[in-house]
């Protein structure tokens, strides 16, 4: 009776136990998820916050720029018979087309608008971004034709290129862009000859404003990142066979 007993509480004690477990499994996960939640909840109100003072900001200084760009042209032109002048007239110009720029990717990263969604084979799509950029140093590796995706003709092919060139400015190597269908996934990778990514930094580069160049804005890459989550993908920053840096963008299929 007293080994009876003894099994029966133990048995007790096992099943007890393995509830308890279960339910801190649970509890755990649950909590995980929560902060998981809360983390992209606080990603999105300060990235709104930022959009909308890049927004101000942009507007702000596009108009007054637009009119000093102008008289500077009308200085440069008058000023062609006179050499040293007319180079610093047009140190001008440029300067001001450079902000011009920048404004223009402030603005691109404020902008909160959905995507246009529109049925696209992404093959053509890439190809006619690499001919419109005709970089020497670009090396395309595209099937002639990828499944039918729903992408914005505009706003991706412009995620697409920010990486492009990110990867040009990392190294003097070749960049390659490729394309490929993987398990119903789009995968897209762009693949530099630079250092590649520090492991710390992965995240951080696609934050806005995270530049460690002396010239740039920070903000091609978080233009790349919020394009391609309003096409409900992910891209993330990897190391590249053999050395360099790889950003993949993988777009799940639509249901």
């Amino acid at each position: 009776a007293l080994r009876g007993g003894a099994q029966r509480s133990l048995a007790f004690g096992w099943v007890a136990g393995l509830g308890l477990l279960g339910l801190v499994g649970v509890l755990w996960r649950k909590s995980v998820a929560a902060e998981v939640a809360a983390r992209a909840l606080d990603r999105q109100r300060h990235l709104a916050a930022l959009g909308e003072m890049s927004a101000v900001l942009g507007h702000e200084i596009r108009n007054p720029l637009a009119s000093l760009k102008g008289h500077a042209q009308l200085l440069q032109r008058k000023l062609r018979d006179e050499p040293v002048l007319e180079a610093k007239a047009a140190l001008v110009v440029g300067e001001a087309e450079r902000l011009e720029r920048l404004t223009s990717r402030v603005l691109a990263f404020a902008r909160s608008a959905e995507p246009d969604l529109q049925a696209q084979d992404p093959a053509p799509l890439l190809r006619g971004l690499a001919d419109r950029l005709g970089e020497a140093r670009l090396a395309v590796e595209l099937p002639a034709s990828l499944p039918s995706w729903p992408l914005d003709a505009d706003w991706f092919p412009q995620a697409v290129e920010n990486l492009i060139r990110n990867g040009l400015e990392a190294g003097e190597g070749t960049v390659t862009l490729s394309a490929r269908t993987e398990r119903g996934r789009l995968i897209i990778d762009v693949r530099d000859s630079g250092p590649g990514f520090p492991p710390g930094d992965r995240e951080r580069i696609f934050e806005p404003f995270a530049t460690d160049k002396t010239r740039g804005t920070g903000l091609g890459l978080a233009i790349a990142r919020r394009v391609v989550e309003q096409h409900g993908g992910r891209i993330a920053a990897l190391d590249a066979p053999g050395g360099g840096g790889l950003v993949r963008i993988t777009l799940e299929p639509t249901s």
